[in-house]
C-alpha cells in the first residue's frame, strides 16, 4: 500500500451569499465540499445505506429478550412505543443539525459548530471519540449477532454440537474481515449494494409477517400480549420496564449513519435529514407491525427466552415447520451481514473525518484516501482491527462484551442529545445557518429538549442491571465502561491533543447579534 497518498489538510470551502442577516439569523450559508471522496450517493442509495444499518424489525428480532424477561410481552411492546416516540423527537432535532452543518465528522462536528469558541475544541474532541468508539462498538454487536445465528444453526442441525465462545469469535473475526474487504476493495458497488440490501431488508419483512400470519395456528390472546405482565427480575414492575426501555432504543440504534456519508453527496444539507427521516418511518412501520405478529405467535415464552436463537424459535412456534423456520432466519442473517457492512463503512468514514481533524493518534496516517479505490482504507482496517481485537472479551466474559455493547447504545443516544443540549442553551435563532430542514421556532426548542431529558433518563437507567440480587457473573458493568472511556479520552486531550486539536477547519461563532462566519484550517 506503498501509493497511499496524504490527504490534504487543507479546506476550500465556499461562501454563498443567501441574503441580509437580520441579526438573529445567518443569511450566509458555508458549503464545506472536501474533494477526497467521490459523490457517489444518491437519495435513495443514502436511505438505503441508512435504513441497512438501523433496520428496527431486525435489530428488535435480535434484542427483544430482554424486555421479554423484564415485563413479558407488554414492555416488548409498550417498550417499542415509547422508544419510536422518543427517537423521532431525538431524529428530528439531529436532522436540523445535520442539514445545517453536512459534514462526515457528524455529532463532533455539529458539537463544534454550536459550541463557545473556547470550548469548542475541547467539546468536539470528547464527541468524536465518543461518536468513533460507540461506532466501534456498534460493529461489534452486529457482528456478534450475526456470527452467534450462524454458530447456533449449525448446533440446530447437529444436536451434538456445542457452540464455544472462542469458535463464536473465529466467525465473528470471519465476517469482520470479509465486509471490511468489500469496504475497501469494492468502494463503488457500496451503493448498488446497499440498495439490494435495503430491498432485502424490506421483503424479509414482507415475507416474514405474510409467513407467520398464515401459518400460526395457536396464537396469543390480546390479553397475554398487551396486558399480562411477567415480570421475573426482581425489580418492581415500574423500574423492570424502565430498564426494559433502554433496551428497546436499540431498534432505532444508528440512526445517524446518514449523516457520515454527507461528503459523498451532492446536496447533502437536503438529503441527509431526508434520509434520516425516511429511515425513521420505514422503521416504525416495519418494526411495530412485526413485533405485534411474532408476539401474537409466540406460543411457549420459555423456550423463546431460552433460546440460542430467539427469533427462530418464533418463526418455528408460528410456522411448525423447521425448513421454513430456517429460511426465513438466514434470510434474517444476510440481511444482517449487509448491516454489518455498513457499520463498517460508518466507523471507517467517521475515524477518517476525525483524523483528518487530527483527533487520533497518528492522525495523518488515518486521514489518508487511497488514490485507486477512493477510500479511507487506512482508517477503516484500523477500525477493524480494533473491532475483532475488542471482540476477544466475549472469549472470556460475553456479560462483559454485553455491557460494552449497551455502551454503544448509550455513547450514540450522548452524542445525539449533547449537541442539541448546547444549541438550546445558546439560543438555536442566533446559532443555526439558513438550512434547507428547519423545525422553527416552536418545535425546534421542544425536540431539543425532550432529546436532552431522554438521554439523560435513559443514561441513569442504563447503569441499572436486569435483574436483582446481582451476582458478578451477571453484573452491569456500563458504568464501568463509561468512566474508563472518560478517563482515556481526558488522558488523551491533556497528553498532548490539547496542544495539537483545534477542531474542524469550518467554525461558526456569533458574538451578541452580529453572525459571522470565519474559515480556519487546521
Amino acid at each position: 500500500m506503498s501509493d497511499f497518498i496524504s490527504n490534504s489538510m487543507s479546506k476550500m470551502p465556499d461562501q454563498i451569499e443567501t441574503g441580509n442577516k437580520d441579526g438573529h439569523n445567518i443569511e450566509n450559508l458555508l458549503v464545506y465540499e472536501p474533494d477526497e471522496l467521490p459523490k457517489q450517493f444518491s437519495l435513495f442509495s443514502t436511505l438505503a445505506f441508512g435504513f441497512s444499518m438501523t433496520n428496527s424489525w431486525l435489530g428488535y428480532s435480535a434484542t427483544f429478550i430482554t424486555p421479554l424477561l423484564l415485563g413479558g410481552s407488554p414492555t416488548v411492546f409498550f417498550g417499542l412505543i415509547a422508544a419510536s416516540i422518543a427517537s423521532c423527537f431525538i431524529t428530528a432535532g439531529l436532522a436540523e443539525l445535520a442539514s445545517a452543518y453536512p459534514s462526515s465528522g457528524g455529532q463532533y462536528h455539529f458539537a463544534y459548530m454550536v459550541t463557545p469558541p473556547k470550548y469548542s475544541a475541547i467539546v468536539a474532541f470528547v464527541m468524536g471519540w465518543l461518536s468513533v468508539v460507540a461506532w466501534a462498538l456498534t460493529s461489534a454487536s452486529t457482528a456478534l449477532v450475526c456470527a452467534q445465528m450462524a454458530g447456533n444453526l449449525a448446533g440446530i442441525y447437529h444436536p451434538n454440537y456445542d457452540v464455544e465462545a472462542w469458535q463464536t469469535w473465529m466467525i465473528y473475526m470471519l465476517l469482520v474481515l470479509t465486509s471490511t474487504a468489500i469496504v475497501c476493495f469494492l468502494p463503488t458497488a457500496l451503493p448498488r449494494g446497499e440498495m439490494v440490501m435495503f430491498v432485502s431488508s424490506f421483503l424479509g419483512f414482507i415475507v416474514s409477517l405474510v409467513t407467520v400470519l398464515a401459518m400460526q395456528s395457536n396464537k396469543q390472546s390480546a390479553k397475554s400480549v398487551f396486558i399480562d405482565y411477567e415480570n421475573s427480575s426482581g425489580w418492581g414492575d415500574g423500574t423492570s420496564f424502565i430498564i426494559g426501555l433502554g433496551t428497546c432504543m436499540y431498534a432505532y440504534l444508528a440512526i445517524d449513519g446518514a449523516c457520515h456519508i454527507a461528503e459523498e453527496l451532492p446536496n447533502p444539507s437536503r438529503d441527509v435529514p431526508r434520509a434520516m427521516g425516511l429511515t425513521m418511518l420505514i422503521g416504525i412501520i416495519t418494526v411495530i407491525p412485526w413485533t405485534i405478529a411474532f408476539l401474537f405467535s409466540i406460543t411457549d415464552t420459555d423456550a423463546v427466552a431460552s433460546s440460542s436463537i430467539p427469533v427462530y424459535t418464533i418463526y418455528l412456534q408460528a410456522t411448525r415447520s423447521r425448513p421454513v423456520a430456517t429460511f426465513l432466519t438466514v434470510w434474517i442473517l444476510f440481511v444482517y451481514f449487509g448491516a454489518l457492512v455498513s457499520c463498517i463503512v460508518t466507523t471507517g468514514r467517521l475515524a477518517y473525518a476525525f483524523a483528518r481533524d487530527g483527533g487520533l493518534p497518528y492522525s495523518s496516517l488515518f486521514a489518508r484516501i487511497h488514490p485507486t479505490y477512493q477510500a479511507p482504507i487506512n482508517a477503516t482496517l484500523a477500525c477493524a482491527a480494533v473491532v475483532i481485537i475488542y471482540g476477544l472479551i466475549y472469549i472470556g466474559s460475553a456479560t462483559a462484551f454485553n455491557s460494552f455493547i449497551s455502551m454503544s447504545i448509550l455513547s450514540l443516544n450522548l452524542t445525539y442529545a449533547l449537541p442539541q443540549a448546547i444549541l438550546l442553551v445558546r439560543g438555536r435563532e442566533h446559532i443555526l445557518p439558513k438550512r434547507s430542514f428547519a423545525l422553527g421556532q416552536h418545535i425546534g426548542p421542544i425536540c431539543n429538549a425532550f432529546s436532552i431529558l431522554w438521554v439523560f433518563f435513559i443514561t441513569i437507567m442504563f447503569c441499572f442491571p436486569t435483574s436483582i440480587p446481582t451476582t458478578v457473573a451477571d453484573m452491569n458493568y456500563v458504568s464501568v465502561i463509561v468512566v474508563g472511556i472518560s478517563f482515556l479520552i481526558l488522558i488523551s486531550w491533556w497528553g498532548g491533543k490539547r496542544k495539537t486539536f483545534s477542531g474542524p477547519g469550518l467554525e461558526v461563532m456569533l458574538e451578541d447579534s452580529r453572525a459571522t462566519v470565519p474559515v480556519r484550517d487546521v
